[in-house]
């Protein structure tokens, strides 16, 4: 099972890094070309949109994954540890149901823009192959999220998430070494 997550790990990698150097080379090479040449590429605009769908959503697990993601914090650092573990364990919980919940619901969106038979304006690139990203990406996160889920009801540390660890004194630890 480790394999599978870090395939997954190294995949949202390759995936979310090659996506922003692919967007930053297409749109600068668009404006260069439009600066010195005059003449702008008609599909930079499109792929840049595109890249972006994918960086955010593809983003939602690895972010979960890092506990790089937004939080309310403000609640969850006035409390003391053994609340502070309950509620991981729920903001987890909800969270990797939320996420399934979003995830079925951008489902059949997808579907939908399917049936529409929608493409992208110049490189007619059906829209439902780019949209698939966003349960995708939803789904990666509830997986995360239960993994947080799990771990925080089998451990005795807090996780934040599956690869951030809280010791005792709430100093962040490696996960390796709060599983040894």
């Amino acid at each position: 099972m480790k394999n599978i997550f870090k395939f997954i790990t190294k995949f949202e990698e390759f995936v979310l890094s090659y996506s922003i150097l692919l967007m930053a080379f297409i749109l600068i090479g668009s404006v260069l070309s439009r600066t010195f040449l005059n003449s702008s590429w008609t599909f930079a605009e499109e792929v840049g949109q595109s890249l972006t769908i994918i960086v955010t959503f593809m983003g939602v697990g690895y972010c979960a994954k890092k506990a790089n993601h937004i939080t309310m914090s403000a609640v969850f650092d006035l409390l003391n540890p053994k609340f502070k573990k309950i509620f991981m364990i729920v903001i987890s919980g909800v969270s990797a149901v939320m996420m399934l919940y979003i995830a079925f619901i951008s489902y059949q969106y997808t579907m939908k823009v399917l049936e529409l038979g929608r493409v992208t304006p110049s490189l007619r690139i059906p829209m439902y192959l780019i949209i698939a990203i966003v349960p995708i990406g939803f789904i990666l996160g509830a997986i995360e999220y239960a993994r947080t889920f799990i771990l925080n009801v089998t451990r005795k540390q807090l996780y934040l998430s599956t690869e951030v660890v809280l010791d005792t004194d709430l100093k962040i630890i490696p996960p390796s070494d709060a599983n040894a």
